[in-house]
């Protein structure tokens, strides 16, 4: 395997392959869709294949807490008791706490500023909303954030963000697009009668070997993540 790429292979699909048998090392990856399309899960599978081959992962989410997120990727088979154990994975939720806690104008830059956050090679933002980045940032501000991250970049960081494009300020949503070195866009199409969720790869900066830009697929309980690239052909 190439030193400046990560393996996300799993037996039990072929996800890697269609990456082009790996995916870029202090890289930005932004992984956008609607609710329900499956960005989420993407996200788990990714961090689930690092987290197995050792890598350590700091994952944060704004949708479930800590036993949700536990009882969600189990129900994939993608536990990751294990790894909270031996503390290759950091979570954080940010979730208001039954509703008690409130977000501020300040939250990102709170998180931002928490240096054991960012310890961690691999830093998972799941999802990156206004909850996270006020609506009525200035340019600059959102300039700030963009750069906070691309300087993780280059100590060695990937930071990969899943969004929601309903959710999120339209000027940060195209700064983060045009920066990212891995770009991809999780939708649901019909095809053949069926319904079908296909990740769209838009931008790939630089892949290790050739790519399929267009991977359907379905999630499975027990399962998890599963590509049907031969049916969608």
């Amino acid at each position: 395997m190439n030193s400046e790429y990560y393996s996300i292979e799993l037996e039990r699909d072929e996800l890697n392959r269609h990456f082009g048998n790996g995916i870029p090392k202090n890289s930005m990856i932004v992984i956008e869709g609607f609710d329900g399309s499956g960005k989420s899960i993407l996200c788990q599978r990714i961090s689930y294949a690092l987290l197995k081959k050792g890598k350590k992962v700091t994952y944060i989410s704004t949708e479930l807490n800590t036993l949700e997120f536990i009882k969600q990727t189990n129900s994939i088979n993608y536990s990751m008791r294990n790894f909270f154990l031996n503390n290759q994975l950091l979570f954080l939720t940010v979730m208001p706490y039954l509703g008690k806690a409130k977000f501020n104008d300040n939250f990102l830059k709170k998180i931002m500023e928490t240096k054991k956050i960012f310890e961690n090679e691999i830093i998972v933002i799941d999802s990156l909303s206004f909850l996270l980045v006020k609506d009525n940032s200035t340019e600059r501000e959102l300039y700030d954030i963009i750069n906070f991250f691309k300087k993780l970049n280059n100590i060695n960081k990937t930071i990969i963000f899943t969004i929601d494009p309903e959710h999120l300020n339209d000027k940060f949503l195209t700064l983060l697009r045009n920066v990212s070195d891995l770009y991809i866009n999780t939708k649901i199409e019909e095809f053949a009668g069926n319904t079908i969720r296909i990740i769209d790869i838009k931008r790939y900066k630089r892949p290790l070997e050739m790519y399929t830009s267009k991977i359907p697929f379905r999630v499975e309980p027990k399962e998890g993540l599963v590509v049907e690239i031969g049916g969608y052909a």
